[in-house]
């Protein structure tokens, strides 16, 4: 069984999907690392992804049984809520999307309580 995670700041939870395969995690943009991970970045944005204050990251073990995924500043240094700020409801709209999109392509789950 895969882990949950929870992104900072929601009140929702995820887990890797049952069906999971391979070629869907490519054609969602996923890269495969040296050691075999496999990675995600999407910006989050308003109006130009280049210079996007903060961005999704996603990472996959190569098993693709273990999930993280957490929402950074525009380095990926450090976590953001953007749940926090009124201002940044465009961005949690845009995370809502990729992740219903996530979910449609069976790479993540969301987890009822």
């Amino acid at each position: 069984m895969a882990n949950t995670v929870i992104i900072n700041g929601d009140k929702r939870k995820f887990t890797l999907s049952p069906e999971l395969k391979l070629y869907a995690l490519i054609d969602a943009g996923f890269v495969k690392t040296v050691k075999g991970n496999f990675n995600y970045e999407h910006p989050l944005y308003n109006d130009s992804p280049y210079n996007a204050p903060t961005k999704l990251k996603m990472t996959i073990n190569k098993e693709m049984t273990h999930l993280t995924m957490v929402v950074t500043d525009k380095n990926g240094l450090q976590k953001v809520n953007i749940f926090k700020n009124e201002k940044l409801a465009p961005t949690v709209e845009l995370l809502d999307y990729i992740l219903k999109d996530l979910e449609e392509r069976n790479i993540i789950v969301a987890v009822k309580d």
